[in-house]
């Protein structure tokens, strides 16, 4: 099981910059990889070579330490709001050469993360965002492992039968979605966001009292980080939905866990088909491969295991286990492995923790004495 990573870094949604592109009758095919629920890109800035995320829920960004390898200074600062909801500034400025596959993009806008920020714990120089995508075509294929990038509709399969209209922001690829047989909520698609679909506290407020989801579970504590710094500690609920649809997708059973920030559908989409965003007539593509609608019911354990401050931490914990553990509290043993300080870059792209079948068992700190206590943990 790979521990849980929500990096709200990648949820910088709450100001847009312009970018300047290169001329007409371009396409870039650009190579991915999948990291903890990431899509990782190479790209070069300045010709410099770097590690981003391709996201397109965020701007174009990069580290405050690539930066300084580029010799990049200044910016303009601006404040922004992460998915938290916390308030953040950053610099930002205008990039001289981005390049991504063949393809070498001139004048683009780009935001510098903090010095210190927590992104720098997780092997990345910046991320790939819509400050880049929002005036072109882009397709992701999952099965390929390959972004296309262009302006030229040629390359891309464009099937009105898998498409629906893009709502909202110009800037975010928002489309609608039903629950059973009416729109019930509108959604980003948030390729930097590792699951298949996060519900917004405020449309489940709207929806939790009707037959479009269930409840299964209730739970607290802390599982999102944010520019600003960790969420306070907060009540998610876990809910089912047994009919879904995104334009011509139909899922069964999806299993989605509240959140503060917007309802978003994440990565995980792309394991069912391939997904297409035309920016500039404003519409999305989703190709599934297959005609059956899967089953999307997923167990989860009654404690998440996070990292926090290298360390790992029993960052949520759901109804079956209150009164066993808080969350919060530091873990130093999952299944007989010991854990000292975790590197979180680590913890993010391999299996670290050994949790697998239907039942674990951890050994976790106690806050108020110090002593080690062990606990049975289970998938529900």
């Amino acid at each position: 099981m790979n521990i849980r990573q929500i990096i709200g870094i990648i949820g910088l949604i709450a100001w847009c910059i312009g970018s300047e592109g290169v001329c007409a009758q371009f396409c870039a095919r650009i190579p991915f990889r999948y990291e903890g629920g990431k899509l990782l890109v190479n790209a070069k800035v300045n010709g410099e070579p770097g590690n981003f995320i391709f996201d397109t829920g965020a701007p174009v960004c990069i580290t405050h330490s690539y930066a300084t390898r580029l010799g990049i200074k200044g910016g303009k600062e601006v404040r922004f709001q992460d998915s938290n909801g916390q308030i953040n500034t950053s610099k930002v400025l205008t990039l001289n050469s981005l390049q991504l596959g063949d393809v070498d993009f001139k004048q683009v806008e780009c935001a510098i993360f903090n010095k210190g920020d927590q992104i720098e714990n997780f092997g990345v120089d910046g991320i790939i965002g819509y400050t880049l995508l929002m005036d072109k075509i882009i397709g992701l294929d999952g099965k390929a492992k390959e972004i296309i990038l262009s302006d030229n509709p040629d390359y891309f399969s464009l099937n009105p039968a898998w498409a629906c209209e893009m709502v909202g922001h110009s800037y975010l690829p928002m489309v609608e979605i039903k629950m059973g047989e009416t729109i019930a909520d509108t959604v980003m698609f948030d390729s930097g966001a590792g699951g298949f679909y996060d519900l917004s506290e405020k449309s489940f407020e709207r929806l939790r009292n009707t037959d479009r989801l269930q409840i299964i579970s209730k739970g607290h504590g802390i599982l999102s980080l944010g520019a600003g710094g960790l969420e306070n500690t907060c009540i998610k609920y876990r809910v089912k939905i047994p009919l879904f649809t995104l334009c011509s997708g139909l899922f069964n059973n999806v299993t989605s866990l509240t959140t503060s920030g917007g309802s978003r559908i994440g990565a995980g989409l792309l394991e069912y088909g391939k997904v297409t965003i035309d920016y500039r007539r404003h519409r999305f593509y989703f190709e599934p491969y297959s005609e059956e609608a899967p089953n999307l019911y997923q167990k989860e354990w009654n404690v998440i295991i996070t990292v926090m401050n290298d360390q790992l931490t029993a960052g949520f914990i759901w109804e079956s286990m209150e009164g066993q553990l808080e969350g919060g509290e530091k873990i130093v043993e999952v299944n007989g492995q010991r854990f000292d300080k975790v590197n979180a870059y680590q913890a993010m792209t391999t299996h670290l923790v050994n949790l697998s079948g239907e039942e674990g068992e951890i050994v976790v700190i106690d806050r108020k004495t110090g002593e080690e206590r062990r606990l049975r943990i289970s998938r529900e």
